[in-house]
């Protein structure tokens, strides 16, 4: 499981090298969430060109040089070479200690994974499954983009095919942080009830977790710290403060920080998180976080998510691109056994909760596991055939 956090960019400086579509999504993100974006890439999108023309980013037109990475608070490497991605992991995270690091589509080399968000300009959700089924991801995404009849990331930039201007809309930046074996501590007086729901998903996050009160804190605690939750700002060292130290929450004061803890929705590997942006609107975010948590909890999302995620490295290797991997989900997820004529999609019960069909969905949450794998190897034995 990934850690959810929604991130302060307000004016931080954050860097993507790499300049296509990926990279644009990254740079869109970035800006709505209100970062200081420079890219790094000899070639841009039509929308990235746009957006350094008018002056919202800077574009560095050239490949990557030594160097580039100092003084970013976060760095995204989203280039179609693995030789760039992994020096750009290298010199950002281990030589300069940049705590939010992102390789696209290579979580070993990752601080954090990017999350699928869907935003109407008030209300922004985020939707992980920890990397264990990015299809799925997808689907949820698009359900969520009609139920608020909101805009997802992949959809803002661009008006009847011409780019346009990106604004900074106040919204904090969601990501899932891999904590596993990472160092994080826990600053508190007290346990409070926050500050147990916090510890929680740190130890179910893998997190190596260190709690001292802040008479047993010492120095050596925050050398090596990830990740810093205190319940008051004053009780960590200021003189621990620069844009690569670590990230950090105040509970009492959740703006003086790097990020807060969302309003999360979890059922296993499936994770939700809804904010608002500026703080506003709380009471139509707690309405529709009820909502989400009567739908996606303890239905069977979770388990379904993590059997897909057991398959998932058998068929990585069964098909030698993106497309063609994205292709089998899709056909693997979508099919429904029919006793009809009629053809059916599943929906995997986001438009019908009460839905009985016959496919791999159901089968899962439903215990059929000896079906639902039998399915999925026929399927993958018919598209290699």
């Amino acid at each position: 499981m990934f850690y959810p956090a929604h991130v302060n960019l307000q004016d931080r400086k954050c860097l993507v090298v790499g300049g296509g579509t990926v990279a644009e999504r990254k740079v869109v993100a970035m800006l709505i969430s209100g970062g200081d974006v420079t890219v790094i890439s000899p070639d841009a999108t039509e929308l990235l060109t746009f957006l350094a023309q008018i002056g919202t980013i800077r574009w560095h037109k050239r490949q990557l040089k030594v160097g580039d990475t100092h003084g970013y608070f976060l760095v995204c490497a989203a280039t179609d070479f693995t030789a760039i991605n992994s020096a750009v992991f290298a010199e950002a995270h281990e030589k300069n200690k940049i705590r939010l690091v992102n390789v696209v589509d290579v979580i070993p080399q990752c601080t954090f994974a990017a999350a699928s968000v869907v935003t109407d300009g008030e209300l922004m959700l985020s939707i992980s499954t920890s990397g264990k089924s990015p299809a799925t991801s997808r689907r949820i995404r698009e359900h969520f983009e009609e139920l608020l009849h909101a805009s997802s990331l992949y959809t803002l930039g661009y008006e009847d095919g011409v780019p346009v201007p990106i604004e900074n809309q106040g919204l904090p930046y969601p990501v899932y942080l891999l904590l596993e074996n990472r160092t994080c501590v826990v600053l508190c007086e007290q346990e409070t009830p926050e500050v147990e729901r916090r510890i929680s998903l740190l130890n179910r996050c893998g997190a190596s977790v260190v709690s001292p009160t802040p008479d047993e804190m010492k120095p050596q605690h925050l050398e090596d710290a990830f990740l810093v939750i205190a319940d008051k700002s004053s009780e960590v060292d200021v003189s621990c403060e620069s844009e690569t130290a670590f990230i950090r929450e105040y509970l009492d004061e959740p703006s003086a920080g790097t990020h807060f803890t969302p309003d999360l929705v979890i059922d296993d590997n499936l994770i939700i998180s809804v904010s608002t942006r500026n703080g506003k609107h709380i009471d139509r975010a707690r309405r529709l976080h009820k909502r989400l948590a009567n739908q996606f909890e303890n239905n069977g999302y979770g388990v379904f998510i993590e059997f897909l995620g057991t398959r998932r490295s058998e068929i990585l290797k069964a098909f030698p691109t993106p497309k063609k991997r994205a292709d089998f989900f899709e056909t693997l997820i979508n099919d429904v056994e029919m006793n009809g004529s009629q053809q059916q999609t599943c929906c995997l019960g986001l438009t019908n909760p009460g839905c009985s069909a016959e496919c791999l969905f159901n089968w899962v949450r439903r215990g059929k596991l000896e079906r639902a794998n039998t399915f999925t190897s026929e399927l993958l034995a018919e598209v290699n055939s």
